[in-house]
């Protein structure tokens, strides 16, 4: 996630915020918190992965409250459950409260992540001023049973489980995950991580199979049917290609507001019900896998005493590849690699990397 600022109490980066050490992680900076986005949100879903967070949780749906604005709270749930669930509620925002307070993610329409631009607008607000009347705070279910259903209607005509295996850090999501998928052949596995928001996957016959190789195949699929796929514009340029299927690709800027259209598009956010989408046809799957383009990404953290005149927030293309540079820290340059082979990424990455260091010497 891309570094915004900080305030007192937490570093805020694009998609949500992370607390700063030994001040962030308390109930007063979390009421705080709540007091901040009641300045810009109307009605909140609020939800936390295990009892041991139900403090910071109800802190956030106090300073909510305090505010005059509408919560329903969400306790014990899973991050995919949550990111389903809130929308259908009427919530124009979701803060899921992770493993040890310390990072809370911040998601708005239709369960996609907040944006660099809403965080930065974020970081200069200030908290909005108590109500002369609180609002309510309502409890709800994970919504773990609905969303299992919703991804199963969507796979009526496949056979379920599906023959993959699972290897998974969160009990709650590998459980989610176990309701679609058996492994019963051994040659492909999902790694789920980051609270069921990431997912990679190695296939014994294939290799190793990043994220974006799998959003990339799923965006195939659209672009063999002759539709249009909206993809952010840091997303590998590896997906230009997929015009030669005779389908239609469109960037976003993932700093200004989602398009609708990019919204719509359930992949980007919901990796569950993109896998099982993906896995309904494992034949077609393995095919298209094994036809796609070769794209590898690196990335590196450099630190730095100077930003000025530095081209953070780009990206600079040439003959072998892209480089796209964020900040991830205050005094924090990462630095990501694209290109067609790992070799040649890391290549770019470290060439670059000599480049600004060089850049930023006085």
């Amino acid at each position: 996630m891309d570094y915004i600022g900080e305030n007192n109490d937490f570093v805020f980066r694009s998609g949500g915020f992370e607390a700063l050490p030994g001040r962030g992680s308390g109930t007063a900076a979390a009421a705080g918190l709540g007091r901040l986005l009641a300045g810009r949100f109307n009605r909140f879903g609020v939800g936390c992965d295990s009892f041991r967070q139900v403090h910071l949780l109800y802190a956030v749906c106090c300073g909510i409250s305090e505010c005059g604005k509408d919560c329903y709270v969400f306790e014990n749930t899973d991050m995919p459950s949550f990111r389903f669930a809130y929308p259908l509620l009427s919530c124009d925002c979701g803060i899921y409260i992770g493993k040890n307070g310390v990072k809370a993610g911040l998601f708005v329409q239709n369960g996609s992540s907040a944006g660099s631009s809403l965080m930065r607008s974020l970081l200069s607000d200030k908290p909005a001023a108590p109500a002369g009347k609180c609002g309510r705070i309502t409890s709800a279910s994970s919504f773990s049973s609905i969303y299992i259903g919703n991804i199963a209607d969507q796979l009526r005509d496949a056979a379920l489980p599906l023959d993959a295996g699972i290897s998974c850090g969160s009990r709650s999501v590998r459980s989610l995950w176990e309701n679609f998928f058996e492994d019963r052949s051994g040659d492909l596995v999902f790694q789920i991580s980051d609270d069921g928001s990431r997912v990679n996957a190695y296939s014994h016959s294939l290799g190793f199979i990043s994220g974006e190789k799998l959003i990339l195949a799923y965006a195939a699929r659209i672009a063999e049917k002759g539709g249009t796929v909206w993809l952010p514009d840091s997303f590998h340029y590896a997906a230009e290609q997929l015009g030669s299927l005779g389908g239609n690709v469109k960037r976003y800027d993932e700093d200004k507001r989602i398009p609708a259209e990019a919204r719509s598009q359930r992949f980007l956010t919901d990796k569950l019900y993109m896998c099982c989408k993906l896995m309904a046809d494992r034949k077609a799957f393995m095919e298209m896998i094994a036809a796609l383009p070769g794209m590898a990404a690196v990335s590196r953290d450099i630190t730095l005493s100077s930003f000025n005149g530095l081209p953070y927030g780009r990206s600079v293309s040439d003959r072998t590849g892209r480089i796209i540079m964020k900040r991830s820290g205050r005094d924090r340059l990462r630095l990501t690699a694209q290109a067609a082979s790992m070799e040649t990424a890391s290549e770019l990455c470290g060439a670059w990397i000599e480049k600004l260091r060089r850049s930023a010497q006085p």
